[in-house]
């Protein structure tokens, strides 16, 4: 059984689903056999990458309400903590989220999407790290088990630029408009941080 996923680096949500996807997987009979493939979104594509202003400031100066972006990182920063993850958002690097998507595409030649997923995820929300920046991608790779000159050559491939607008075309087809999108056994779809629950039966429902 494959669930696709669709979800942004950048995005604070994809991280608190991610987490309830686990849990619901953890809980299935048949957990063995599920394997979640994780698909390229970029919520900005243009963003340029800005390590001398902080997110909420960022968003502000796109026309954002001040007030409405910190309700909506206190609302995220609650979720995240109910499902164990810590986010620093005062820390967070305003950073583009092409390179990161690299990462998880090399990561899947060595069936260590999810891991890299994972701690790209931590970097950006709880450690502060700029995920645009190379050295830190070789970092995390290296965590992966890449060797620094190794992965240096792989994230030079241009087919992984390929595939992350081939996902992204895809997710037009599919009519994905936001993430996290979930399609399970290209069978039914869920958006957003569903709870773990509604996973868990749709889980269930398309195996």
């Amino acid at each position: 059984m494959t669930i696709t996923v669709w979800s942004d680096i950048r995005c604070p949500f994809c991280y608190i689903a991610k987490r309830k996807l686990e849990k619901a997987i953890s809980q299935f009979k048949h957990k063995e056999e599920v394997v979640v493939e994780w698909k390229s979104f970029e919520l900005d594509p243009r963003l340029e990458t800005n390590t001398k202003i902080n997110t909420i400031d960022y968003y502000v100066s796109k026309g954002a309400g001040r007030q409405q972006m910190t309700d909506l990182f206190s609302n995220a920063t609650r979720m995240a903590k109910e499902v164990g993850i810590t986010f620093n958002l005062n820390e967070i690097i305003v950073a583009n989220s092409f390179k990161a998507h690299k990462l998880v595409h090399v990561a899947k030649t060595i069936n260590k999407q999810n891991e890299a997923k994972e701690l790209l995820l931590k970097a950006y929300f709880t450690d502060g790290e700029n995920i645009d920046d190379a050295n830190v991608l070789l970092k995390i790779g290296e965590d992966l088990g890449f060797s620094k000159e190794d992965l240096e050559d792989k994230l030079k491939d241009k087919s992984l630029e390929v595939r992350i607008r081939e996902d992204q075309e895809l997710a037009k087809e599919v009519g994905v408009s936001g993430v996290p999108f979930f399609v399970f056994n290209n069978k039914q779809a869920l958006s957003g941080a569903q709870s773990e629950e509604t996973f868990l039966e749709m889980i269930k429902k398309t195996y």
